[in-house]
């Protein structure tokens, strides 16, 4: 019979599970790209502002502000590759970036939220700064649906421990899964390999479809 210990150091797909209010917002803001291809702009402003949820920050928040024990679950793994010092971050070019995105049907292959493109992001900022705030700083001041759902890309093995910029050593991610495992390998938080779960490719479209407007 699994103890408690046992539990809590069980292998998992994310930090935690998505909170109902991600996927309320990814629909909202989902209706929203359509009230604007169909030039409706004050029902997309009022989606947009619905969408600015306390819960959503507070999640955001237990992820990725400060390093706790009892959600990164780090442990130390025998022969782990050693973190290189003094590494700069490299990502893809846009391009395939996008083809990633478009691979993982916009999904966060850790957490499996929708997230969105970012250019999409822009453009409805444009539309909406006052709504939107993606411009704002600091970052918590912006609306925080597009703080959590804001597509990223995430490195399987991350940069900073040798990994490269191969697509298979990449995914999709939400920001909160990404930054949160920061420079953790997924064994050291006890993570499942996503790519063992095939991506869900559906309509979901990231609202890539605002920049074909």
């Amino acid at each position: 019979m699994s103890t408690l210990t046992d539990d809590f150091w069980a292998p998992r797909a994310s930090f935690l599970a998505p909170i109902p209010e991600l996927a309320i917002a990814a629909d909202q803001l989902d209706q929203a790209a359509d009230a604007v291809l169909r030039g409706d702009l004050e029902t997309a402003r009022a989606l947009i502002k619905s969408c600015d949820m306390p819960s959503l920050s507070t999640y955001r928040a237990l992820i990725v502000e400060g390093e706790k024990p009892e959600i990164q679950r780090y442990r130390p793994v025998p022969n782990a590759p050693e973190r290189q010092r003094g590494t700069k971050a490299r990502m893809p070019g846009k391009r395939a970036a996008l083809e990633i995105f478009r691979r993982d049907g916009w999904r966060c292959r850790f957490c499996g939220i929708c997230v969105l493109s970012l250019d999409a992001i822009k453009a409805l900022d444009s539309l909406f700064p006052e709504e939107v705030r993606w411009r704002a700083r600091p970052y918590r001041n912006r609306n925080v649906a597009f703080n959590v759902l804001a597509s990223s890309l995430d490195h399987i093995l991350p940069h900073s421990r040798g990994g490269d910029n191969d697509p298979s050593n990449l995914v999709a991610a939400c920001g909160s899964c990404q930054f949160g495992r920061m420079q953790y390998t997924l064994e050291e938080v006890g993570f499942l390999d996503p790519r063992l779960r095939p991506p869900v490719v559906d309509r979901w479209d990231g609202l890539e479809r605002l920049l074909r407007k």
